[in-house]
């Protein structure tokens, strides 16, 4: 079981601090708002050899406030507590082959106290400036974002939220779905800071963007932990179209990216449709040209999937999935997801259900069961899942 160190416990005595002094004029002042939450998880899977749990608990404070009529003040603070299992042995994320790769190596989970954003936005004129630790998640992909710079999604479930970047940008907008993005994420070194475009436009019912960044990256690992690896500059050039087609959502996304002398391409198609009865279908197929079409895999992929630098292995990945609501309220959603690589083939299978208890309280049952041989990347035997809790306030 982890416990809080010294620095840990001033680190959410001063977050705590700094949330309470601000909300203390939310009752006098109208342009001060807070709200958040409390969330609880407790995760048992099994695989390869043997069982594991993990639970958490993770509190979210968020303080918005407006000065005048255009100025924006906005901070997210989050606390999360781990229980359980918090070191991940190298060797059951590997496959039997790279056993000497990961010898006795382990991966630790540690407590966190951070800032999930925090941002100023300004609106000199017709500009609007923002300063601070923000979002910029792009593109209009579902699950897999070939134009995504700075923070990939979990494929295992993509709609859960995701921290925020360090930057600067200028929005120069030209109507209320049109508009011009510069940014900088500054680093330590200027010279491999961000820099970052994009334009977005409505066009005959589709909204279409373009994007282009310069960003460095380390290059992928030949070890954990990878620290010292020197940073590659990349180039990404692409854009996204989205609209609605026979009342059918439909989306496509694509990048080429030149990185370490290599050029690459991503692209994603998907779509969804719902039917009279409320169920929701959606399917994405996602191609990459820098991956195989089939195991083996190095052992640098397998390590950069761990460190966030690989976002798959294989070169076609296809997401499915089916939601519905039941009961006459329809606090009840169940649902099936099934992410498939059919290059090895391996696949993970996904089911849920969902209740809502009331209006600020839900509760989510999620199960995980992978199916492929070993080698491939969604190697099983592997399952289990997690009940996972939330009470707004």
């Amino acid at each position: 079981m982890n416990t809080m160190d010294g620095n840990a416990g001033r680190r959410l005595a001063l977050i705590g601090l700094s949330l309470l002094l601000t909300s203390l004029p939310v009752r006098a002042q109208t342009n001060v708002t807070w709200n958040g939450y409390l969330e609880h998880q407790y995760r048992v899977s099994y695989g390869p050899r043997r069982w594991t749990h993990l639970d958490y608990d993770r509190a979210r404070v968020d303080v918005n406030a407006v000065a005048g009529r255009r100025s924006v003040v906005s901070v997210a603070a989050v606390g999360q507590l781990y229980r359980g299992n918090t070191e991940t042995r190298l060797r059951d994320v590997l496959p039997d082959a790279l056993a000497d790769v990961a010898g006795a190596a382990r991966i630790p989970l540690e407590d966190r106290f951070y800032l999930n954003h925090a941002f100023i936005t300004l609106h000199p004129g017709p500009l609007e400036i923002t300063a601070g630790k923000q979002y910029l998640a792009w593109g209009a992909a579902y699950v897999f974002n070939p134009t995504e710079l700075f923070r990939p999604k979990n494929v295992f479930e993509p709609g859960y939220e995701r921290e925020g970047v360090g930057a600067i940008t200028v929005r120069v907008p030209f109507g209320a779905l049109s508009d011009v993005l510069v940014g900088l994420a500054p680093e330590e070194d200027l010279a491999y800071s961000g820099a970052l475009l994009r334009v977005r436009h409505h066009v005959s019912g589709f909204d279409v963007s373009a994007v282009g960044a310069v960003v460095h990256e380390s290059g992928l690992p030949e070890r954990l932990p990878a620290a010292g690896d020197t940073l590659n500059r990349r180039l990404t050039v692409g854009g996204d179209v989205t609209g609605e087609v026979l009342g059918l959502g439909v989306w496509t996304e694509a990048a080429y990216t030149h990185v370490a002398g290599t050029n690459r391409l991503e692209a994603t198609a998907g779509g969804n449709y719902t039917f009279r009865d409320g169920t929701l279908l959606l399917v994405e197929g996602h191609y990459d040209s820098r991956a195989k079409w089939g195991k083996p895999y190095p052992a640098s992929w397998w390590l950069g999937r761990l460190t966030g630098n690989v976002r798959t292995l294989g070169r076609t990945e296809v997401y499915a999935s089916v939601q519905r609501p039941v009961g006459a309220f329809q606090l009840w959603h169940i649902g099936l997801a099934a992410l498939v690589n059919p290059g090895d083939p391996s696949g993970v299978l996904i089911p849920s259900v969902a209740y809502a208890f009331a209006e600020n309280v839900d509760v989510l049952f999620n199960g995980v069961v992978q199916i492929g041989r070993d080698g491939s990347e969604y190697r099983g035997p592997q399952y289990g899942g997690f009940i996972r809790a939330r009470v707004y306030f």
